[in-house]
């Protein structure tokens, strides 16, 4: 908020509307995404979408450095997170290959999981050394992008 969006003494009213954006959202996608995912039998797409709008939520600060871009970010943001709050780990469950080794394969989502967190900081460092801060925004989309295409490719459901 100071160094990329130069937001100064605004920054922090900016994350707390970010915060309460994403909070206001989230929590409305955990009440209403399930309900609707059971009702129109529907799980891939919008686990696949919920990183789609997080990687159009990078693109938004990328592009639109000011409150505009703000706004835009925390609503892909809170509507992303939410979604995939919401309904990935019923997605998980459902595209275990043996039922009967479930802790198994849960352990090694979240041992992906962990790994994923423990890289993430060397990598936005490097891209932050090379490319300046921007860069973080367009890996974000980058590796968003490539989850939801992936998401949305599992062949083992169908919606």
């Amino acid at each position: 908020m100071t160094d990329f969006l130069h937001r100064g003494n605004q920054t922090q009213s900016s994350i707390q509307l970010v915060n309460m954006i994403m909070l206001i959202f989230g929590i409305l996608m955990g009440l209403v995404a399930g309900p609707l995912s059971n009702k129109f039998k529907i799980l891939k797409l919008p686990v696949g979408l919920s990183t789609i709008l997080l990687a159009l939520a990078d693109l938004s600060l990328f592009f639109l450095r000011n409150n505009t871009g703000i706004i835009l970010y925390a609503l892909a943001a809170g509507l992303g997170m939410g979604l995939w709050n919401a309904l990935d780990n019923l997605l998980n469950l459902k595209v275990i290959p043996d039922q009967n080794r479930v802790a198994f394969f849960l352990g090694v989502y979240n041992l992906g999981n962990t790994i994923t967190q423990a890289i993430a900081p060397v990598l936005a460092a490097a891209v932050i050394s090379l490319f300046g801060y921007s860069g973080i925004f367009i890996v974000s989309f980058i590796f968003s992008l490539i989850g939801g295409i992936s998401m949305l490719s599992i062949k083992s459901l169908k919606r």
